[in-house]
């Protein structure tokens, strides 16, 4: 549930940053200068040199171990505004750009924001890291940062437009050991008023590997200074935390709840035929639809034109495949256009190798009124023994303009995905059915 920070402050000025979620630097350009596709050359000369061309393994890094700190202690501290950065998404003026980025019905292909993002969280990152231990002329970074895993998307209700610029900025917001928040708005440009609205609010949990990616490597304290840097700090724990309870209260750990295990039962109650009092028939409800019937799955070739800076697949791309079947099954589900309004809880559990097969597979695992969940994992499938092997979870939520069918379960496993499925959607926010203010369902 989003925590109202901005009951830490008491000018206004400060209440509207916190809300943002950012603490903008004094001086900062309200306009960025520089595009996503500037910000991408600039890491990609100033973090990794100029040699990146795709290699088997991560040779040629081996000699970068020796200006890897220790400790914290070798690193000086950092704040806030050291990792403040913007980059503009140029949609009002890029005809080629617009195009990459606008869907059929002309609106903003949200996969494509989330490749955007998830490089962006990568550069300020590297921008919170300052190692003195890395001499000036020594142009590659040791460190190897990796997204771990997308704590949280807010998406507004109001489309994007395909016509009009985007801004992207933010910061590094909290910092444990090896691992970094980073917090990141998207704003776009009312033209009639030439004002930045905010569309689309993001954390993501990035963590930091050594240049083989074999093991963690020490990043720079976070040095919270204001009332405003230190409830951001704050929100950062809160966080960590909420994935450390969500972790151990799992239905992979842990049983249903007295009342999960009440509506699995109302559930089948609903659907036995009471005529022959069989525990095998089953009848499905109207308007309903059984789980089995509502996949939809993919599989994909990782190819090298997809790959990070690190010789793996981008994470941004498999988190657009991902968004963009949700969305396909969300439509073939509700038989109308859905939108894209909450993405919470991408976790990359194993990075995916160039060369390998992986497979998507949807799920609509919960709906509610006009919103449905969707479940999406992927898996590196080894064609020799036809063994599965997991790499990423992905949930959705989404939003159609009509009430979404009931999926129901009919086996335990299904069960306990309408579980998993409810508990993601209850632990986010959105508007009430009267179209009023964000309400908690």
């Amino acid at each position: 549930m989003m925590i109202k920070l901005f009951k830490f402050l008491s000018s206004k000025s400060q209440v509207e940053m916190i809300k943002r979620g950012l603490i903008v630097p004094p001086g900062a350009t309200e306009k960025p200068t520089k595009t996503v596709t500037d910000l991408l050359e600039d890491f990609t000369r100033s973090v990794l040199g100029p040699e990146n061309r795709h290699k088997s393994n991560n040779m040629g890094r081996e000699h970068l171990y020796k200006y890897l700190p220790a400790t914290q202690a070798e690193l000086p501290d950092r704040r806030m505004s050291d990792s403040y950065d913007t980059a503009i998404i140029p949609l009002g003026t890029d005809m080629s750009m617009r195009e990459k980025y606008m869907t059929f019905h002309k609106t903003i292909r949200i996969g494509r924001l989330l490749e955007d993002l998830d490089i962006f969280a990568v550069t300020l990152c590297y921008r919170h890291i300052l190692n003195p231990k890395q001499p000036s002329n020594v142009s590659i970074s040791p460190y190897s940062i990796v997204t771990a895993c997308v704590d949280q998307i807010d998406i507004s209700h109001v489309p994007l437009r395909h016509d009009a610029d985007i801004r992207l900025r933010g910061h590094v917001t909290w910092v444990g050991k090896s691992s970094l928040e980073a917090t990141m708005e998207v704003d776009q440009i009312d033209e009639k008023t030439n004002a930045w609205n905010t569309v689309t609010n993001a954390r993501f949990v990035m963590v930091s590997r050594d240049p083989m990616n074999k093991g963690s490597a020490i990043v720079n304290q976070l040095l919270p200074e204001t009332e405003g840097e230190k409830a951001l700090f704050r929100k950062g724990e809160e966080n960590k935390e909420r994935r450390t309870q969500m972790q151990t209260t799992s239905l992979f750990r842990k049983p249903p709840s007295e009342q999960e295990r009440l509506i699995i039962h109302d559930q089948f109650l609903r659907t036995i035929d009471w005529k022959s009092m069989s525990f095998k028939t089953r009848i499905k409800p109207a308007n309903s639809v059984w789980m089995a019937d509502a996949k939809l799955k993919n599989m994909i070739i990782c190819h090298p034109e997809n790959r990070n800076r690190f010789n793996k697949i981008f994470g941004g791309f498999l988190m657009r495949l991902a968004v963009e079947l949700a969305w396909a099954n969300c439509y073939v589900y509700c038989k109308s256009l859905p939108t894209v309004v909450h993405v919470d809880d991408i976790l990359f559990r194993k990075p995916v190798e160039i060369g390998s097969l992986l497979y998507f597979s949807s799920q609509v695992v919960y709906t509610q009124g006009h919103y449905v969940m969707v479940r999406v994992s992927a898996e590196v499938v080894q064609p020799e023994d036809g063994t599965h092997d997991l790499t990423n979870v992905f949930h959705f939520t989404l939003k159609t303009d009509g009430m979404a069918p009931e999926v129901i379960p009919r086996t335990y496993q299904e069960a306990m995905m309408f579980l998993d499925g409810r508990r993601h959607f209850m632990d986010t926010e959105h508007p009430s059915p009267a179209g009023g203010p964000l309400a908690k369902l």
